[in-house]
């Protein structure tokens, strides 16, 4: 890394993936990280750092997937138990007068706007692959002054990996957090390297946004 990637974890924001009960089930290896991901979470939101729960929400028909993803009838659908966040991912606490709202709100959510579950945690839904596309997420972050953002997730080699790639198209200082991304490969930590992407272990994640002077490099 250099002095134009390397993460400033002062300035960070997590981006957890599809992690949703359809997902957690039906794809290999994502029950597997989510200890890793709630490591996460629970660091950044001690550190009072920004998080963006990175969401996918597929109509009954169909209509608004990816035309690979049409005939996936079923699956997150809105209100569906299925599409709710994986367990222990949000706040213990949540707003003060909204202790009800631990489910999706796909109205909102839909429409293109955020979810606000805690101080500055979030929840938004994107229509394709990537987190950047078709979605307020770039202005979001920049109305919080984010140039690094740390991604976790479900299935690398599809939604994170669009995220991570167009994360760097947008002159963000990127980290795949290898052990919080079902998916991952030796592969992936070479592709991603030489595109600027931090590749960290949780621990190192963690330690990180605890101490920021003492970002990796």
């Amino acid at each position: 890394m250099d002095e134009y990637t390397s993460p400033e974890f002062s300035r960070s924001a997590l981006l957890t993936i599809d992690l949703q009960r359809d997902f957690v089930a039906g794809i290999a290896g994502t029950t597997e990280v989510l200890p890793a991901v709630r490591r996460l979470t629970h660091a950044f939101r001690e550190a009072g750092r920004p998080i963006v729960h990175v969401v996918r929400l597929y109509l009954p028909d169909g209509s608004n997937a990816d035309l690979c993803r049409r005939t996936l009838r079923g699956t997150v659908n809105p209100h569906s138990p299925g599409s709710q966040l994986a367990a222990g991912l949000l706040p213990g606490r949540l707003l003060p007068g909204r202790a009800g709202e631990r489910e999706l709100d796909p109205d909102l959510l839909l429409a293109g706007r955020a979810q606000q579950i805690g101080p500055d945690e979030h929840i938004l839904y994107k229509p394709r692959w990537s987190a950047f596309f078709g979605t307020r997420l770039l202005e979001h972050l920049a109305e919080r002054a984010v140039s690094t953002v740390v991604v976790a997730g479900c299935n690398y080699p599809n939604c994170p990996r669009s995220t991570l790639v167009d994360a760097t198209e947008r002159d963000l200082r990127t980290v795949a957090v290898r052990d919080a991304l079902s998916g991952w490969t030796a592969g992936a930590d070479r592709e991603m390297a030489g595109m600027g992407v931090a590749c960290l272990d949780t621990s190192e994640v963690v330690a990180a946004v605890r101490t920021p002077a003492a970002s990796p490099a």
